[in-house]
C-alpha cells in the first residue's frame, strides 16, 4: 500500500478504497427515459431480451406478470430479467410516474446474461435509505441522455454503473446469501483470523487448505482487493491496535501476539502503515 502525502491528523482525514465486492461487469446501456402516465392507466404484457430497470418517482400502482402481481409505489425499483414478462399499471385514483433503463450485454457471477434477480425473485425492491442517490442518478442519467453535452455518453455509462452498483448493494443488504463467495476463500480467510499470530509465511495456509499459493493469491485479490500477505499484516495490525489501546503491556509483548517474533519487523511495518511508531501510537489514543 502507498503512504499517503500527508499524515492523518486531527483536522484531516484520508480514506482509502479497498475492493469489497465480487463483481466486476461490463455493460450497455440502450436507452433511459421517463414515463408519466394519468390515473388507470394500463400497459400490455411484454417482454425484453436484455434487462430493464425501473424506479417509481410518484405514484403507486400494480405490477403484474405472467404469475403474479404486486403493489408498488413511490421510491421503488422494479428489476425485469431479460425474458420477463410483466406490465405496470396505475392506480384508479393516482398518477404515475416512472425513470427507467435498459441494459445490455450484463454478466454478473452464477447468473445468465442480463439477469440481476434469481428467477423466483420477487421484482420489486424497496429502496429505503438509498431512495435519494437513486432518484438522483436516473434523473441525471436521463438529463445527460437528453441533452447530449460533450461526454455524454461516458457519463451515462458511469451513472448506469453506480445504479447498477447500488442494486446490488441492496440485494446484498437484504439477502446476505444473495452473492455467493468462493467457498475456497471464506475457508482460507477464516483460517486467518484465527491463526495470523501463528501462521510463518503464506505457504502455511496454502498447506492447509490444500490449494497452490498461485490460487490463494486470485482468490484475495478477487474477493478482497489485498493479496494474502496483506490480509494478515492487516489482522495482525488490527490486533496490535487493539492492545495498544486496551492494556498497558510492552510493545515486544504485543509484537509477539501479533504473530512478529522480531520486534524490528514489527516496528517497520507498524510505522509504514499507521505513519508512527506503537509507542507513538498509544500515546495519541491516551491523549485524545
Amino acid at each position: 500500500m502507498k503512504e499517503i502525502h500527508r499524515e492523518n491528523s486531527d483536522v484531516r482525514r484520508h480514506y482509502t478504497v479497498q475492493k469489497n465486492s465480487a463483481e466486476s461487469f461490463h455493460a450497455k446501456i440502450l436507452y433511459a427515459g421517463e414515463l408519466k402516465k394519468s390515473i388507470g392507466w394500463k400497459e400490455q404484457l411484454h417482454s425484453h431480451p436484455f434487462c430493464e430497470i425501473v424506479y417509481v418517482k410518484s405514484g403507486s400502482g400494480i405490477l403484474h406478470t405472467d404469475s403474479c402481481s404486486f403493489p408498488v409505489q413511490q421510491g421503488d425499483l422494479l428489476v425485469y430479467n431479460t425474458g420477463t414478462i410483466h406490465s405496470e399499471a396505475a392506480d384508479d385514483n393516482k398518477e404515475f410516474s416512472l425513470l427507467f433503463c435498459g441494459i445490455d450485454r450484463l454478466h454478473l457471477k452464477d447468473k445468465p446474461a442480463n439477469c440481476i434477480l434469481e428467477p423466483d425473485a420477487c421484482p420489486v425492491l424497496h429502496t429505503g435509505r438509498l431512495q435519494p442517490l437513486l432518484e438522483s442518478y436516473f434523473e441525471n442519467l436521463i438529463a445527460e441522455m437528453q441533452s447530449k453535452p460533450y461526454y455524454y455518453d461516458e457519463v451515462s455509462r458511469s451513472l448506469v454503473r453506480i445504479i447498477l452498483n447500488l442494486v446490488l448493494r441492496l440485494l446484498a443488504e437484504q439477502d446476505n446469501h444473495y452473492f455467493k463467495t468462493n467457498e475456497s476463500y471464506r475457508r482460507a480467510r477464516e483460517y486467518i483470523d484465527q491463526n495470523y499470530n501463528r501462521i510463518e509465511c503464506v505457504e502455511d495456509v496454502c498447506k492447509n487448505m490444500y490449494i497452490s499459493r498461485y490460487y490463494l493469491t486470485h482468490l484475495f485479490k478477487e474477493y478482497s482487493g489485498l493479496s494474502p500477505i496483506q490480509y494478515i499484516i492487516s489482522k495482525r495490525m488490527e490486533n496490535a491496535k487493539q492492545l495498544l489501546q486496551s492494556t498497558d503491556l510492552p510493545v515486544h509483548e504485543i509484537a509477539l501476539r501479533s504473530g512478529y517474533n522480531e520486534i524490528s519487523s514489527f516496528l517497520k511495518t507498524f510505522k509504514k502503515i499507521e505513519n508512527m511508531t506503537p509507542s507513538e501510537y498509544r500515546d495519541s489514543i491516551k491523549n485524545k
